[in-house]
């Protein structure tokens, strides 16, 4: 299939009325009659769809989405450890709530101009037309979708703004929920079931969107609302169309959600293809043994990149790869490559997170249960060099005290006993580094020529191990976003796709639906779709014992809940750009403190639900109205 053609200056026609930058420019030598042609409108249309990547695939997605949950915290990296800490770093004039604000704004714009000028172009077939309205819709719901959840009230522009303008105000919560919906109610019937490109919107998207969209409305209005009607809605109550309801909400979302379940998308066999990619040799079962997987059955939208030169900008690849890697490239017989990535350490797994899969079916650790860790993480390392000896003598004594103290003098790796310069030099190929994901002992990593990393159990794990555990430096890599075909192993403009629609999550969304409608066996229902497909180990011979044992009384509770529901989110979802906003939706905030040591106020952090349930508006945006504050006010705590 044709990739959808990623243009790399978009649409920019003038200040958008809700814009920060009222002093924004024409790209180029483009002008506004060009966007009246047929092959202007398209232009158009491939320009929406490339402003995506203004946000998606950098730094401020990953961190307004995963940063600061129950499921992840900071590595020893990176200027935003605010993000996760909730400290004062975290305010209105913090570039990550900045970049989305503008960025889905000026997508906004783009699709305000396709929907108001599409009707006049001639010469263009009529149904290429109608789907191209139906596409920016589609894009339009999506920002509005993630404006208002991040933010709350918004402005709500829907017609092209081409003069810079300092007048703007929030609209509230409800009327922004019944646009979206209104938007992707008309999408729908225009939009095809497939696209000859990739990465354009599809009949099903939409309907996963709107699915998504009337779940996480049937929970409004929250408490936060109904004490500040005059901010947050259009009323006294929370306005939806005639004859909707909460419990509306749920069932129609449930609809939804089934009818893209119901085809033509396919839960793939084995759960670690998902995200397959070549990757070289990553160690036993560490990945996957398919080719490059980005447009699999499973795949129902994502946002489009490419490495190919032309078709982006110098630092508008996809950077995501950096975020959750664990340092590696320090340790005798590992070097930086691109396999095994650029690590920035911003962040890892939070103890509540690691503990989330129930890997193994018994405690011998001897076979694969729950296979989903293991297409999320990287426990094993190769040796991608070699060198004359095992001791890593530059090391700090920190890093290794504890049972190299005394026998390594500067301290080094924790493996070879009395003498760790008697190791075996490693050669290429070799395990370097093993993360077992259970305590195996100071005799076996002794015994062992490389490098153990045993789970820390309990917080506060140590900033620096002495003991081998995992640290703020070494923990589980998430691998999801990997990436290795840069032009070189520094690059960060990676080319992997933001798979930001697939069925699984669409079973999570019914099972929360159903459950939201009361229907308990419906909700278990389609959470053992999920888990049975997660005991597959690729016709290993105890698959089909695991897939009955994987949702036995053991494995499962007897009743379903919304935690257990956020807990399979996580182990199905996890670092896939959803938590934060999981928790927005569902209200169970509580997680963070309970479950993320660095974020909670018990421990040093910051986390206050009362100001957090909601992000900063940028306070350029505040600054550049007229009236301020007065006119456009900002979230309550901030």
């Amino acid at each position: 299939m044709k990739n959808l053609q990623l243009m790399s200056w978009g649409l920019a026609l003038a200040a958008l009325t809700a814009c920060v930058n009222l002093d924004e420019q024409l790209v180029g030598t483009v002008t506004t009659t060009y966007f009246t042609t047929p092959a202007g409108l398209e232009a158009a249309v491939d320009g929406d769809y490339a402003q995506l990547r203004d946000f998606f695939g950098r730094e401020e997605s990953f961190a307004v989405t995963e940063f600061g949950t129950d499921l992840t915290t900071n590595g020893d990296q990176g200027g935003y450890q605010f993000e996760n800490t909730y400290a004062a770093g975290l305010n209105a004039s913090a570039p990550h709530y900045q970049f989305p604000w503008q960025s889905f704004y000026r997508g906004i714009n783009t699709s305000n101009t396709v929907i108001e000028r599409a009707p006049a172009v001639t010469g263009m077939d009529s149904g290429v037309k109608a789907s191209r309205i139906a596409e920016v819709k589609f894009l339009r719901a999506l920002s509005y979708f993630w404006l208002v959840q991040m933010y709350g009230p918004a402005p709500l522009p829907l017609t092209e703004s081409q003069g810079a303008s300092n007048v703007a105000h929030r609209s509230p919560v409800d009327s922004i929920y019944l646009q979206i919906a209104k938007d992707l109610r008309e999408a729908i019937p225009d939009l095809p079931v497939t696209q000859s490109q990739v990465g354009r919107a599809t009949r099903g998207a939409a309907r996963h969107l709107l699915a998504k969209v009337l779940l996480t409305r049937a929970y409004h209005p929250f408490a936060y609302e109904t004490a500040n009607t005059d901010l947050y809605l259009s009323g006294p109550a929370f306005l939806r169309e005639p004859g909707a309801t909460s419990a509306t909400d749920f069932t129609a979302a449930r609809a939804e959600a089934d009818s893209v379940i119901a085809g033509p998308y396919t839960l793939l066999p084995n759960y670690v293809d998902i995200f397959c990619a070549p990757m070289g040799a990553r160690g036993p079962g560490s990945y996957c043994n398919v080719p490059a997987n980005e447009t699999n059955a499973e795949v129902i939208w994502s946002v489009q990149f490419t490495t190919t030169a032309g078709l982006f900008n110098t630092g508008g690849g996809n950077a995501l790869f950096v975020q959750m890697l664990s340092f590696y490239d320090d340790r005798q017989g590992m070097a930086r490559d691109c396999n095994n990535g650029r690590g920035f350490r911003r962040a890892r797994p939070t103890l509540y997170a690691r503990n989330l899969w129930q890997r193994w079916t018994d405690s011998t650790y001897a076979t694969v249960l729950d296979t989903r860790y293991d297409g999320t993480f990287q426990s094993v390392w190769l040796a991608n060099w070699s060198n004359s000896g095992a001791c890593f003598q530059s090391q700090g004594a920190s890093r290794g005290a504890g049972y190299t103290v005394g026998t390594c003098g500067s301290g080094g790796l924790p493996t070879f006993g009395t003498n760790c310069t008697n190791g075996a030099a490693f050669v290429v190929g070799d395990t370097a580094i093993f993360q077992p994901g259970h305590l195996v002992g100071q005799a076996v990593r002794q015994a062992a020529k490389y490098a153990i990393y045993e789970p820390c159990n309990a917080e506060p794990c140590p900033n620096q191990t002495t003991v081998g555990q995992y640290d703020i430096f070494r923990y589980p890599t998430m691998k999801k976003w990997q990436d290795e075909a840069r032009p070189d192993f520094n690059n960060l403009d990676g080319g992997r796709d933001v798979l930001l629609m697939r069925l699984g999550e669409t079973y999570l969304l019914a099972a929360e639906a159903a459950l939201g409608a009361g229907d308990q066996a419906g909700a278990r229902a389609y959470i053992v779709t999920l888990r049975a497909r997660a005991a597959n180990c690729g016709g290993c011979a105890a698959e089909a014992a695991n897939r009955v044992l994987i949702v036995d009384a053991a494995h499962m509770p007897a009743t379903i809940d919304l935690e257990y529901i956020l807990d399979e989110r996580g182990r199905e979802l996890y670092g896939e750009l959803t938590r934060w906003l999981d928790l927005a939706r569902t209200g169970l905030w509580h997680r963070i403190v309970d479950d993320n040591w660095q974020a909670s106020q018990l421990h040093g952090g910051f986390f206050n639900e009362a100001k957090h349930h909601l992000r900063p508006i940028p306070q350029n945006q505040i600054d550049l109205t007229a009236g301020g504050t007065r006119t456009f006010p900002q979230n309550p705590g901030y």
